[in-house]
């Protein structure tokens, strides 16, 4: 994704509405399509990408134009999905059962192929860390250092959740076979 024409964004800062209508309208697409392979469920990734546009606008004063606009945006929706992850963990509801297996197939399929769909399937077993990982590597391209500075990980840590998500992914791979 290319980062945003800079007036959108500098008027969005100083409160114009019709900026950040626009600003969201750009942007809102690649935050619900990170916020889906993430969560694997559409409406959570619809409540994350509306609470991630809330934190934006509240806190765009705030925004260093030294940072792209994108990594920023898209800290705010892997934070917000992270906590999500842990929350559904807590509760147990990451795991799904048979009847619910379909819906979340749909739900993940945002890729036009059968095995992206099948891997991201298998990504909701990871940990948290792995899975913000892994997704923001494999499925989002992003580089090493956009990661860093998304998740505040370190490239030590992001290597280390990306080898074990992929160890991971690769052995239910085989198991289903």
């Amino acid at each position: 994704m290319t980062d945003l024409n800079p007036d959108i964004i500098a008027k969005s800062k100083s409160g114009d509405l019709n900026a950040f209508t626009l600003l969201v309208e750009k942007t809102q697409h690649y935050a619900y399509a990170l916020a889906l392979r993430m969560l694997c469920h559409h409406e959570d990734a619809n409540d994350v990408v509306q609470e991630s546009f809330i934190r934006v606008w509240k806190n765009l004063p705030r925004y260093k134009s030294k940072i792209k606009f994108t990594t920023w945006l898209y800290k705010i929706v892997t934070n917000l999905c992270l906590d999500q992850l842990k929350s559904r963990k807590r509760r147990g509801r990451i795991f799904v059962d048979n009847e619910n297996l379909q819906d979340v197939a749909d739900d993940c399929f945002v890729e036009q192929n059968e095995t992206i769909s099948h891997i991201e399937k298998l990504s909701e077993h990871l940990t948290p860390k792995q899975k913000i990982v892994f997704v923001l590597r494999d499925l989002q391209d992003l580089e090493m250092d956009e990661i860093a500075k998304i998740t505040g990980f370190t490239k030590t840590v992001i290597k280390s959740n990306l080898y074990l998500a992929r160890l991971n992914i690769r052995k239910k791979l085989r198991e289903a076979i």
